[in-house]
């Protein structure tokens, strides 16, 4: 199964990314949107797992509940993978990622390391992906609207707390992703 281990997003945090994406549909008709629902902070893409990995990563995002604490985050600043030329995906994140977010993300490495699972190489960055880009589009152009766009987000407070994390399984279909939750872990 495919899967990925997640940030699950307050309604009022989505709610607010909703307004971002509306925005986002301005600048090109060629942006797929992710659907408001399916919103979440990425921390690890696991790609296809066993059932068997499954009940190890399980008891790996477990065991952060000892080392972990609730912390806050402010997202305020928009980006795209991998770069601006060759822009594919438009994620909105923070700047600088807090202490907390980074000792979390290492954290969750060290602990899916000591279950064998392979250890992120690609430096982390707290992102929450809003659309995808199918379609040719002019990156100046693109550049120059997501500059707009990302002056504006301070008005929209997206700041919320992170009590846990999810372990989701994604299953891809002719309309798009759709994630189960597999486990939740509350700090």
């Amino acid at each position: 199964m495919r899967a990925f281990i997640a940030i699950n997003l307050p309604s009022e945090i989505k709610a607010g990314l909703a307004k971002v994406q509306d925005k986002l549909k301005i600048i090109s008709p060629g942006i797929i949107q992710a659907k408001p629902a399916n919103l979440h902070l990425t921390l690890k893409f696991l790609g296809n797992i066993s059932l068997q990995q499954t009940e190890s990563i399980q008891q790996a995002i477990t065991g952060l509940i000892k080392t972990i604490r609730p912390f806050k985050i402010k997202l305020d600043t928009l980006g795209v993978f991998p770069d601006d030329r060759q822009a594919r995906i438009i994620w909105i994140g923070t700047r600088q990622p807090t202490a907390q977010i980074q000792q979390l993300v290492s954290q969750l490495e060290e602990n899916l390391l000591s279950f064998s699972l392979p250890q992120e190489t690609r430096h982390f960055q707290a992102h929450i992906t809003l659309g995808r880009i199918k379609q040719p589009i002019n990156f100046l152009s693109l550049k120059e609207n997501l500059d707009i766009i990302k002056s504006e987000i301070p008005d929209l407070n997206l700041e919320f707390n992170i009590r846990g994390i999810t372990l989701y399984q994604s299953i891809l279909g002719p309309g798009g992703p759709h994630y189960n939750i597999l486990k939740e872990v509350n700090f």
